[in-house]
């Protein structure tokens, strides 16, 4: 009998409804939020200030009222973003079987970034070392540690994966969803079947990819849009 595991389109909910507004400087700092999540999620992390004080209705000195700069504003979002993914690797160790437990992990993950082109950022931009940032990053590292050790040494991981190779896949599949945006926004799945297949220490079959593969018309446009040519370089 297959491993059940959880759906990883399932989880933390990314929803921004208002709560029951105390007063209104709590009312304005729940919109300022609510606002950022939404824009940053829309047009990753180089939107601005004034963009989120826009979205939300406010005046831009509101904004800086309750946050100094940018990237306070962005850690306050990263915190509850890194509580998520720990929640995540909690829910993908409890999974009996480690190798289904770390595909539904990175599965849940990969759909994040893809609900969120901030979510994203936040993950692996290098412009954010303070050490609040540091600190948030290793222990998401300590927890997708677990997840790949655990695999390892069921012996259904190959055993020269490390966990330093992970940025490097989510890097992949970041650029996959930028490349495709709009005109594919699920084509990222099929190249993470990909990755997950080269990560099996054996197999004697490929998992059945969960979507299929760009029509002619969906790469024309693709690389139209970035100026490649489908053929490769000119």
């Amino acid at each position: 009998m297959p491993t059940t595991r959880p759906d990883p389109r399932v989880g933390p909910s990314d929803s921004c409804t208002q709560p029951r507004l105390r007063a209104d400087a709590q009312a304005n700092l729940e919109r300022i939020l609510c606002s950022a999540r939404e824009v940053f999620g829309a047009h990753g992390l180089d939107a601005t200030l004034a963009d989120v004080a826009r979205h939300a209705g406010v005046g831009v000195g509101t904004v800086y009222r309750r946050f100094a700069s940018k990237d306070e504003l962005i850690q306050a979002l990263f915190d509850s973003r890194c509580a998520e993914i720990e929640s995540l690797a909690a829910t993908s160790l409890e999974i009996p079987d480690a190798w289904e437990g770390l595909v539904h992990y990175l599965e849940a993950i990969s759909l994040r970034m893809a609900d969120s082109r901030g979510f994203g950022d936040l993950l692996m931009d290098a412009r954010f070392t303070s050490d609040a940032f540091t600190r948030a990053r290793s222990s998401i590292t300590r927890s997708t540690a677990a997840l790949v050790d655990h695999a390892k040494q069921e012996g259904t991981l190959r055993s020269d994966f490390e966990i330093s190779d992970i940025p490097l896949l989510m890097h992949t599949i970041k650029l996959s969803q930028n490349l495709t945006g709009d005109d594919a926004p699920e084509a990222y799945r099929r190249v993470l079947g990909f990755i997950i297949d080269g990560l099996r220490a054996s197999r004697t079959t490929h998992r059945e990819l969960p979507v299929p593969a760009l029509t002619t018309e969906q790469l024309d446009r693709v690389m139209h849009r970035y100026g490649t040519s489908p053929d490769g370089p000119c």
